[in-house]
């Protein structure tokens, strides 16, 4: 009898992290914007504002009238209630693959900085916003079926 529950949980396991695997996929798809310009690195970064778009998403604002879209590997649940956002940089360079964001609220539970996109004015910053807001509930409706299921 044991080594059916075993077989059971390793099989249910395997469902689990192919499951896993496919959104986060899904999500990599989502999350890419060949309309925008893609950067690598922001030098002289200064932070002026922020605001979050939805847990893997945050617009950052520096200077004046500069934007950029910070696309993160994970998702951290407490942006929308964040008082303030801590981004890492070295010198005041910020890089994707290596530079990180998180909250002063959890500054432990940090995300990896994906992507950065170059937001070039207002216009496309909002549409952009309008495009996620759209994929989150997206998201939102697949995981409320998957959980009925």
């Amino acid at each position: 009898m044991k080594i059916w529950n075993i077989v059971i949980l390793g099989f249910s396991l395997i469902l689990a992290g192919c499951t896993a695997t496919e959104t986060a996929t899904e999500r990599v798809a989502l999350y890419t914007f060949p309309e925008l310009e893609q950067v690598y690195s922001i030098d002289n970064f200064r932070m002026d504002g922020w605001e979050e778009v939805d847990k893997y998403t945050v617009i950052v604002n520096s200077r004046p009238r500069e934007s950029y879209l910070f696309v993160l590997s994970g998702g951290l649940n407490d942006l929308r209630f964040a008082q303030g956002l801590l981004i890492t940089s070295t010198l005041g360079k910020v890089e994707v693959g290596f530079d990180t964001v998180s909250t002063p609220q959890d500054p432990l539970m940090k995300a990896q900085i994906k992507r950065i996109y170059r937001l070039k004015d207002k216009a496309e910053k909002e549409a952009i916003k309008q495009q996620i807001i759209a994929f989150a509930d997206i998201e939102d409706k697949k995981a409320a079926s998957k959980s009925t299921q």
